[in-house]
């Protein structure tokens, strides 16, 4: 510090104050997102599918069933004892189809490795080099890139010891193969990356945690691309009961954000991976980002009756940061893409919330449009805010607001007379405004909220890709699970 600062005393007033001001802007410089790639219920294997789901107002929550294998076998035996109580909850997930599926030959991985490897390290590794591969970005060895990677649960090695794998079937590889802080790590090795790495959990609002990291990183020039994305799969079926016991778990197989009939969410699964460069550099490569990162925030307020009780002063503290991070006007945002589950009094704290915060709470304010992705796919829980983010990006990319399905009739409790939140029925022109503004929010359930604001940029909206071919063995334990 003290060479530091007799650095400094050679300088001019006017090197001071162009340095310094150098500093603000690298402190505030934009995010490009150059990249994206996902893995969603319902067959969306790509952006380009998430969006016309989105678009078009389709539900692919809940009611498919229990999941099955690439051979078609149930992933669980509903049929089982201790599981026949959990049938009707377990058919009415959001699921994804081939996740035993993996190419493990592509990444460099032996057939012993790729077969103790969590699916969720599979998944996110795949759908990672999509989005490289979206991006354009082949790295080199010299390249910096970073990878933040949203993960929570490990069952996967539960699975494999519940089929009776013994000692004498045990395998090194189940160590690096089921540790949550394997995960980025995954995505490095496996892409042959350099830079900062990190596992982060911090329950539904990992991805936003790992996009606010991720963006620190690449302004302080730590890295000069970043992966950032999260992973949920549900493994095990017993967290169902968990949170269906805790009134979580819509008895009905629907989740209906901001509806008079909410009542509780769908469980789910899926992956979600975006690519994010300094803007500076994107304008430099002649990159055609979809949207531009404004500024992000986390914040955890402890004092609260419980862990799990939500809480509206901390969601708007990380708003309110979120806002000033950016520098930006809370009457200038249009849309803001909710945590929304479909909780009735989640949906309540969080729509009184956003119209306090974002100055909406009168009716002759600027109207401010709300939605959720949770009503199209279901409560993604870890990747809930991927899908969320990615959402958001594609919304402002095709200057398109979606309709909100499950949203028929607005929740009395929710003073919406003297508010100017407005949810879509039908998908609509972005509004008109000088600058189009988004934001996404995420709240985990331990009380760790996270706020994104994005903004759209000028030119025509960005093709997003379509899916990848299914490749790849099947790895998986042998026997049907939980029987």
């Amino acid at each position: 510090m003290k060479e530091y600062i007799e650095s400094l005393s050679g300088l001019s007033h006017k090197q001071l104050v162009l340095m310094l001001a150098r500093q603000r802007l690298r402190e505030s410089e934009g995010i490009a997102v150059t990249g994206l790639a996902c893995r969603l219920p319902g067959g969306l294997d790509s952006p380009r599918q998430y969006w016309e789901a989105l678009r078009d107002g389709r539900v692919v929550a809940g009611g498919g069933g229990i999941p099955v294998d690439s051979t078609g076998r149930p992933r669980w035996n509903a049929d089982a004892p201790d599981l026949a109580h959990l049938a009707g909850l377990l058919g009415q997930g959001s699921y994804l189809a081939d996740i035993d599926l993996f190419d493990a030959e592509r990444f460099g991985i032996g057939e012993e490795e790729a077969a103790f490897m969590d699916p969720q390290q599979r998944l996110l590794l795949t759908v990672a080099a999509e989005a490289l591969q979206d991006a354009g970005a082949a790295p080199g060895t010299d390249a910096r890139v970073g990878v933040f990677a949203g993960v929570s649960t490990v069952e996967y090695n539960y699975a494999c010891l519940r089929n009776g794998v013994g000692p004498e079937g045990l395998s090194p590889y189940m160590g690096t193969g089921g540790a949550l802080s394997a995960t980025a790590a995954r995505v490095a090795t496996g892409l042959r990356l350099g830079g900062p790495v990190l596992t982060v959990d911090t329950a539904c609002s990992s991805a936003l945690t790992a996009l606010h990291l991720a963006s620190h990183a690449l302004r302080a020039r730590e890295c000069d691309l970043a992966v950032v994305g999260a992973c949920h799969l549900l493994l095990a079926p017993f967290t169902t009961a968990v949170f269906a016991q805790a009134g979580m778990v819509s008895p009905t197989g629907r989740s209906r954000p901001f509806d008079a009939a909410a009542d509780g969410h769908v469980r789910g699964e899926g992956c979600g991976v975006l690519v994010l460069k300094r803007q500076s550099d994107a304008r430099a490569d002649g990159d055609v980002p979809y949207a531009v990162v404004r500024g992000s925030g986390i914040h955890q307020h402890g004092d609260r009756p419980a862990m799990a009780a939500a809480s509206a002063l901390g969601q708007r503290r990380v708003i309110a940061d979120t806002l000033r991070s950016a520098g930006i006007d809370p009457h200038a945002v249009q849309y803001v893409e909710a945590q929304a589950n479909g909780s009735k009094l989640g949906g309540v704290i969080e729509a009184e919330t956003l119209a306090g915060v974002y100055g909406r709470d009168t009716a002759d304010a600027p109207e401010l449009l709300v939605g959720s992705a949770k009503g199209t796919l279901g409560y993604l829980e870890t990747a809930s805010g991927a899908a969320g983010l990615i959402k958001a990006v594609l919304a402002l990319n095709h200057r398109t607001v979606p309709v909100q399905p499950g949203f028929d009739v607005p929740d009395p409790a929710i003073p919406w007379q003297r508010m100017a939140l407005r949810v879509p029925t039908a998908s609509q022109p972005w509004p008109d405004a000088p600058r189009r503004l988004a934001g996404v929010s995420a709240f985990g359930f331990t009380g760790t909220n996270a706020h994104v604001l994005m903004e759209g940029v000028d030119g025509p909206p960005r093709q997003a890709p379509g899916p990848a071919p299914v490749r790849g063995r099947r790895y998986w334990p042998e026997g049907n699970q939980w029987t």
